[in-house]
């Protein structure tokens, strides 16, 4: 592989993906009984009231999940963001069934919705959520953590409202109650959407994601989540000029630094290299403590060639995330980019330190190894790449290109049949 196409490899992976974690041979599925229950009064929406007693049991199941998708993470050595384990259960937790009972309490004093439903969450699934990038990954958790954190505040206003009518209330104070019950209905909705198009999407169910974000604007148009949401949809869907739309929108009503950054990652994937950097310039003024927006900003310099403000973002990078391995290896690219051979490698080396089963690390210092015609180096690194993860079929086209340098022709005959297998076609 060239020089260029070193670079944009680990590019495009920093922008709209990251290093992968090799799945496990055989899938492992658990199986969870969640249950939760919700007082409805008399003046509530049944159906409302049965989406809260559903949160309330899916809440308890994702509680119980969390133990497994945990160990599973420490199995993988893969260090998650605070409060990530919560926000994987509710991305990938499948709901199997779900039971609904009416129980009513004497003295007209309401009705109580139980639901038991039954869910389970397949460890393919968890290594889904564990290869993508860490960008991804925070935006969807910050999402879905404001979203938590809404619901939270809404069961106490709840809460607050039904002690007031309990406390007896006049007939125009219990009109004014009732008004308020209505606005909270109104916030669910549109929480509860928001949260089911977030799911959708972390499901990689892209198009069930716009529906939902869009059922979510519709209830309240002047909320700037949704519109960020839908847009993040459509620029998977590559409906980028869409994408750009709700990402506008979203800006005018509440700007922020996640909207900023989808902005700049559409207009960089439309080549708008100018806009991308104004974009990632205002995502930095908003959090100047984000390693991810240096090094999306330092590769936007390099593709509009401005080495020294690159170089400058990727070292600021990981001055922020010294303990990181993705900074590091990003700086690698930047300097294999400039023919800086030796900067390279010890940029690796360091990533490799920090993350020794990062198969791709390996893969491209042995990248930097065959452009300084250390063969034997080169080998053992792409064996090593292998070794973590026997079904990259680039690997093996690497390493049959490496077995040509030494003279092994059979071997490297054999390793790029096995690439084909794969499905990797070579440029």
């Amino acid at each position: 592989m060239n020089k260029k196409n070193f670079f944009n490899a680990i590019a495009a992976l920093l922008i709209g993906g990251n290093f992968l974690i090799a799945p496990v041979a055989n899938a492992e599925i658990k199986t969870y009984t969640g249950e939760g229950e919700y007082l409805m009064s008399d003046f509530e929406t049944p159906e409302i009231a049965r989406q809260r007693a559903k949160a309330r049991a899916e809440q308890n199941a994702q509680e119980q999940a969390g133990f497994f998708l945990e160990s599973y993470s420490h199995m993988k050595n893969f260090e998650l963001l605070n409060d990530e384990i919560i926000t994987i259960s509710a991305g990938i937790m499948k709901i199997l069934d779900i039971q609904y009972q009416r129980n009513l309490l004497e003295g007209d004093q309401g009705v109580i919705i139980h639901v038991t439903l039954k869910a389970e969450i397949d460890s393919d699934n968890m290594d889904k959520w564990l290869n993508k990038s860490i960008e991804e990954r925070r935006k969807i958790n910050a999402q879905l953590e404001d979203l938590r954190r809404a619901n939270a505040e809404q069961e106490n206003v709840i809460a607050d409202l039904k002690s007031k009518l309990a406390a007896g209330v006049s007939p125009k104070q219990k009109e004014v109650i009732i008004q308020d019950f209505q606005q909270q209905d109104k916030i669910f909705i549109f929480n509860y959407k928001l949260e089911e198009g977030w799911k959708f999407y972390s499901d990689e169910n892209y198009q069930d994601a716009v529906q939902s974000f869009t059922e979510a604007i519709n209830s309240n148009p002047r909320n700037a989540d949704g519109y960020f949401g839908r847009g993040t949809a459509y620029n998977e869907l590559h409906e980028n000029q869409k994408a750009l739309e709700d990402f506008d929108k979203s800006i005018e009503i509440a700007p922020n630094f996640y909207t900023y950054n989808n902005r700049a990652k559409v207009h960089y994937e439309l080549k708008n290299y100018s806009e991308a950097l104004e974009d990632f310039n205002k995502a930095l003024q908003v959090n100047p403590q984000d390693f991810t927006a240096y090094i999306n900003r330092g590769k936007i310099s390099f593709a509009l060639r401005r080495f020294d403000s690159g170089m400058e973002d990727f070292d600021k990078a990981v001055e922020l995330q010294p303990n990181n391995f993705l900074p590091y290896v990003q700086r690698a690219a930047a300097f294999y980019a400039l023919g800086k051979m030796d900067s390279a490698l010890k940029d690796l080396n360091q990533s490799i330190k920090l993350n020794p089963q990062n198969y791709e690390a390996y893969s491209y210092r042995a990248e930097v190894y065959s452009e300084l015609k250390n063969y034997k180096s080169a080998l053992q690194d792409f064996n090593k790449a292998i070794e973590l993860n026997p079904n990259d079929g680039e690997t093996f086209y690497l390493r049959g290109k490496c077995y040509e340098n030494l003279g092994n022709t059979k071997n490297a005959r054999a390793d790029f049949a096995t690439a084909k297998k794969l499905g990797f076609q070579p440029e």
